[in-house]
């Protein structure tokens, strides 16, 4: 270990002084050294953070304007709705069809009166549910397209639609929103009469189905009840051909009352939707809500 002496006007100080002192200094160096450091590192931090303030803030502005636009340019601001369900006045009495026609009876939306209640319900929602795919159909959008005469595109017409089923009391609603009253309510409108309008088409053609093979199945049914009717003449007491004879006579029965009712009512058959609210260029309403 080397000792250094210091002379002093006092004289010499112990050598453990000596040692304190350049332990200090070498400390104070070490601290000056520390600060020197820190500044530099505080200063590389600070015009980081500056740096990435300002992208933050040019990346929030951004996003800013971008929301302002699309709440000024596309957001619904304005709601207009209407209410349709199943029509079943005077359909009930035909659902014996079904025990000969299932498809067909089902085609023309035939209630069955045999179910029970709740299921006569479930019959006519399940007619009405599918309404929102089939209005992302071609033949239903672009029904309601060419009404609106190019004022909202196709994607524009799916997404400002908003379709609400009641099960309980089979109802549907239809609610579209836009930027104005007016394109809120002729968006609704041109919705309503295409699906309507598409709907009488698909039940006339499953009208004039029925009805083409109603006309043979009836004169078949006449030609079975002669023919049966000649045998029970033979045979005075005969369960089997009396049995056959009354199914002939009951499916007669059936076609036949059938097809006149068809002939007779045809919008009965065909105009299915019933409109329980149409929409109103005065029932529009200003709404916040958004899709």
């Amino acid at each position: 270990m080397v000792i250094y002496n210091l002379k002093t006007r006092k004289g010499r100080l112990p050598c453990f002084h000596v040692i304190i002192l350049k332990l200090k200094n070498i400390f104070e160096m070490e601290k000056e050294n520390m600060q020197n450091i820190a500044e530099i590192n505080l200063k590389n931090l600070i015009k980081i953070l500056a740096k990435r303030k300002v992208t933050f803030l040019i990346a929030f502005f951004i996003i800013f304007i971008i929301g302002l636009t699309f709440t000024f340019l596309f957001s619904p601001e304005y709601c207009s709705d209407l209410q349709i369900t199943l029509s079943d006045n005077n359909i009930f009495y035909n659902d014996a069809l079904y025990k000969y026609f299932p498809a067909e009876a089902d085609d023309l939306w035939i209630i069955p009166s045999t179910k029970e209640s709740y299921q006569r319900v479930d019959y006519i929602v399940s007619k009405l549910d599918p309404i929102y795919s089939q209005l992302k159909s071609d033949a239903i959008s672009d029904n309601a397209l060419d009404t609106l005469e190019g004022k909202i595109t196709k994607t524009q017409l799916i997404k400002s639609t908003n379709i609400v089923v009641d099960r309980w009391n089979c109802i549907v609603t239809i609610e579209n929103y836009a930027r104005t009253p007016d394109l809120a309510y002729n968006i609704n409108k041109s919705i309503l009469d295409s699906y309507a309008s598409q709907k009488k088409i698909e039940l006339e053609n499953a009208y004039y189905i029925l009805l083409e093979k109603l006309d043979p199945e009836i004169e078949l049914s006449i030609s079975e009840i002669e023919a049966l009717e000649s045998e029970v003449e033979k045979e005075t007491i005969n369960p089997v051909l009396s049995k056959k004879l009354g199914l002939a006579f009951e499916k007669y029965d059936v076609l036949n009352t059938t097809r006149q009712n068809m002939v007779s009512n045809k919008e009965l058959f065909t105009d299915r939707i019933r409109i329980i609210k149409p929409p109103e260029l005065a029932d529009v309403r200003n709404t916040s809500s958004y899709l």
